[in-house]
């Protein structure tokens, strides 16, 4: 099943879970127990710690992080799991650039963060993505997401992310069209 957040991110082969970690794992959960499906292929857009990642590129992922800017900088710890990893045989198929990704309900700005992140491997950032792989592994389904880059983690984000966006979805869009990926 393909999946997507919603809202001003919506695909028409995608059902849509909501925006953040908290209604994306809501809503996703839901849809499992009532849909029951063989697979989890999340869609969408995502910013770049790497600046120098093109803008507009897709990207596969298996690998999801939940880090926030006060763990980087040691203001605040954990006692939680903040990542982890689900390998698929399709995944692996798929010729698109493997990336890792963070999540969080925030937008991050600080270049100085996306450095960080960057020395630790881990390139994009998707509101949602981290909550999909917790939610397929709490359902023992294979799942991986596509991501297109909009925009680069500093204090232009918005700007970029809106200047970007729709090019973005059109091109995630395009991208299954082709036939890149035949799930339902």
């Amino acid at each position: 099943m393909f999946v997507c957040a919603g809202k001003m991110e919506s695909f028409s082969f995608a059902k849509s879970i909501g925006v953040g970690l908290v209604q994306s794992a809501l809503e996703l959960s839901r849809l499992c127990l009532l849909e029951k499906p063989a697979s989890l292929i999340f869609i969408g857009s995502a910013g770049t710690y790497d600046f120098d990642l093109p803008l507009l590129s897709l990207y596969k992922s298996a690998h999801a992080f939940q880090i926030e800017e006060s763990f980087v900088t040691q203001h605040s710890y954990t006692p939680i799991e903040n990542a982890l990893e689900i390998q698929t045989n399709d995944f692996e198929a798929l010729d698109l650039p493997p990336i890792k990704v963070n999540s969080s309900n925030y937008i991050h700005t600080n270049a100085e963060f996306a450095r960080h992140m960057c020395h630790f491997g881990i390139a994009l950032e998707n509101m949602e993505f981290f909550s999909v792989l917790s939610v397929a592994r709490a359902f023992n389904l294979p799942s991986f997401g596509i991501f297109c880059t909009t925009n680069r983690a500093d204090q232009n984000a918005h700007a970029q992310f809106l200047e970007n966006h729709a090019k973005a979805c059109a091109k995630l869009q395009a991208w299954v069209a082709q036939g890149n990926l035949c799930y339902t």
